[in-house]
């Protein structure tokens, strides 16, 4: 009678941790740019906690905005460009649209995309 054999064969296992290596390596490199876009909600969120009711102006938003980068670290960002500050009935939408490149392998890249908006009411 024969035995049929079962399991993983060298090359399949190293296949399979160089797979997961790889995938483990992309995710390492897109640490960095989530803990950024998390420091960038909590920004635009501080400003709606500190300015809502406060009946701000666009001066006074920008202005929190950059104390927040300021004291955040967060020196790629400029407050003019990125961030968009539209008078609504209420108050104010301040709105951030952006993507970040992180280089992977080579001349292969990831890009994550990023959309935030909070409602600062006069």
């Amino acid at each position: 009678m024969r035995k049929q054999q079962q399991g993983m064969t060298t090359i399949g296992l190293i296949i399979l941790v160089a797979f997961i290596g790889l995938f483990g390596f992309g995710i390492l490199q897109l640490v960095p740019v989530y803990l950024e876009n998390m420091r960038i909600q909590q920004i635009m969120n501080q400003a709606k906690t500190n300015l809502d009711g406060q009946k701000a102006s666009v001066v006074e938003i920008r202005a929190a905005l950059s104390k927040g980068a300021n004291v955040e670290s967060l020196y790629d960002i400029d407050v003019r460009k990125d961030f968009t500050i539209k008078r609504t009935a209420s108050g104010y939408t301040l709105s951030t649209e952006y993507e970040r490149q992180q280089p992977f392998i080579a001349n292969v890249y990831l890009t994550a995309k990023f959309s935030h908006e909070v409602e600062i009411i006069r």
